[in-house]
């Protein structure tokens, strides 16, 4: 069985990289699942509501929906054929309501698309739209989003794996992008027993500062006093052109896509100013939206000198800025941001906040939404007990994410360099930056990748991954999942079109060209030599230009050890244990 995966990984790794593990067949049938009682090893009431075989395009999975009380849904499935001991359980996006199997960023991956793993999944908690807010003004549902309902989903599902087949899985993976990259870290800081391998992809892991003032900002700093919208979305290539122009790739080839964007910093001067009384403003930008992308690059803050994120929206992301239409129109980022306001982030019951300005964003509100990051936040930088288990953790972000800025990111990876050390990170984490790639996915860059595969070599084997080969589609090719046209809801241009739930990956896709990605902080230049379409022609360079990305206070200050705490429900109310 060849367990190396897709053109993405054999161009830079030997068939085998992973552990060659038999398959394993069930020893009940997938009915007597629902008849199991598994309360006791979950530690909390389980209820199986259904254990009923599907047949699938590659195989047939013994599948098992479940409640874990009050309202965890899950649903697992097992290969019924071919399992060869491997659990992955996948991560949601946006605020999650829903169960979705489908594994991303593995499309590479022989087992993957072969249908070999057990996967699992979650709604974390509740039933809706995943930018649905209403569920949080139930303290116990925040208390499963946080972190309750992914634990609780891998103990149930290696019940069923151990019931199913007479064991436990030999290794357990955890992958998730977004809202998953946040519960994939949240998996390692808390729970550092559950999961053998994690990837967390753009991780939204400072949850009560990026979805208050983060988006927030990005929705005051563009309003007049009138409330009209300065900055539109068809003023943007104008932007995005000026910084092509002036910010160097770095990689030694004029692609437009910038190996660091923090090796520049924006100047009014890049962008021809409009004259006042000219009629065609299709190549300069008004002194009021030049000021706006000013605010805009540099992300909330205040008259003080307060930073209250790690950065704004990075240099290279500006076609896909969340700013309206119309001057009357409705960002993404308010419809992200005003629903989490309401329900989500603030202690207590719901808010009445109609509008970013019933939220000003200074210091005050900043230490109010500060309150529940003991609870939402996965910044804790403190991850001695997973290395000490042995866990791998892969963290990865787009450097044109127009949703998580990818300095929280790299803020968070020093922060764990600072705690640990440099040399035992070393052992066990790496972050990648992928030039040019929006959230999660798309954008200008190489967006195609492969991080399973990378993750078990590591995981199995112990070869650390040295780069990634990511590639590019086709100009005329649409990716699975590529955000619709502007104008549609928040949820599906933040998250993308949803795929349909299925327990393996589709295979990959063909791609045009290559490029390397190298941990941070290097970063890919063309040796001069060959076609600059493939991977081989590249060589790796440290980049300095990342110490230009400082983390101001106070976000600073919520990126450190041990700043976690256990909740509960007492008398209705959520309360530190």
């Amino acid at each position: 069985m060849v367990l190396a995966c897709g053109w993405l990984w054999l161009a830079m790794m030997p068939a085998g990289a992973a552990e060659n593990l038999p398959v394993i067949k069930p020893v009940m049938a997938c009915a007597q699942l629902s008849t199991l009682s598994l309360s006791e090893k979950v530690g909390a009431p389980v209820t199986i509501t259904s254990a009923s075989v599907i047949q699938t395009a590659k195989g047939n999975f013994c599948k098992v929906a479940a409640t874990i009380a009050p309202a965890i849904g899950i649903e697992v499935a097992l290969p019924t054929e071919k399992w060869t001991q491997r659990f992955l359980q996948v991560g949601c996006g946006g605020l999650c309501g829903n169960i979705n199997l489908t594994l991303s960023n593995a499309s590479g991956c022989t087992p993957a698309t072969n249908g070999e793993f057990t996967v699992a999944a979650t709604n974390m908690g509740h039933s809706g739209s995943m930018m649905d807010a209403s569920w949080a003004e139930d303290p116990q549902k925040r208390i499963d989003f946080a972190w309750r309902a992914n634990h609780l989903t891998a103990r149930l599902s290696k019940a069923l794996v151990a019931a199913y087949y007479g064991q436990q899985p030999k290794y357990a993976y955890f992958m998730g992008c977004s809202d998953g990259g946040r519960e994939a870290l949240m998996e390692a800081q808390r729970y550092p027993e559950d999961f053998d391998g994690i990837s967390a992809g753009a991780p939204a892991a400072f949850f009560q500062f990026q979805n208050s003032f983060y988006h927030g900002w990005n929705v005051a700093a563009n309003l007049r006093p009138d409330g009209s919208a300065i900055l539109l979305k068809d003023r943007l290539p104008v932007l995005h052109r000026a910084v092509l122009q002036y910010c160097p790739t770095l990689s030694g080839v004029e692609d437009g896509i910038l190996q660091n964007p923090y090796a520049c910093t924006f100047s009014a001067n890049w962008v021809k100013q409009c004259d006042e009384k000219q009629q065609d403003k299709s190549d300069c930008l008004t002194r009021e939206e030049i000021t706006v992308a000013e605010n805009l690059y540099r992300g909330a803050h205040d008259s003080a000198g307060n930073q209250f994120v790690p950065a704004g929206l990075p240099l290279g992301s500006e076609l896909r800025w969340p700013v309206p239409d119309s001057a009357s129109g409705h960002s993404v980022s308010e419809m992200m941001v005003l629903p989490a306001l309401q329900s989500v982030l603030l202690p207590g019951g719901k808010r009445t906040i109609t509008s970013i300005k019933d939220f000003p964003l200074n210091s005050h509100n900043f230490a109010a939404v500060a309150e529940l990051a003991p609870l939402y936040n996965a910044a804790n930088t403190n991850l001695h007990r997973y290395q000490q288990r042995g866990g791998k953790l892969i963290i990865w972000h787009g450097l044109a994410d127009d949703s998580i800025s990818p300095a929280f990111s790299i803020a968070y990876y020093r922060g764990v360099e600072k705690t640990l050390g440099a040399a035992a990170v070393n052992q066990f984490l790496r972050l990648f930056l992928l030039p040019g790639v929006a959230h999660c996915g798309n954008g200008e860059g190489y967006d195609q990748i492969d991080l399973l595969t990378p993750l078990m070599s590591w995981t199995e084997q112990g070869q650390a991954p040295e780069k990634i080969i990511t590639g590019k589609l086709a100009a005329s090719v649409k990716p699975q999942g590529m955000p619709p046209e502007p104008g549609a809801s928040a949820e599906k241009q933040f998250h993308g079109l949803q795929r349909p739930s299925q327990p393996y990956a589709t295979p990959a896709a063909a791609v045009t060209s290559t490029r390397p990605v190298w941990p941070y902080p290097y970063i890919a230049r063309y040796t001069g030599k060959g076609a600059v379409n493939k991977a081989e022609n590249y060589e790796p360079v440290k980049s300095s230009a990342y110490d230009r990305l400082t983390i101001g206070k106070p976000a600073s200050d919520f990126i450190g050890p041990d700043n976690q705490k256990m909740y509960q429900v007492r008398d209705g109310k959520l309360a530190e244990k």
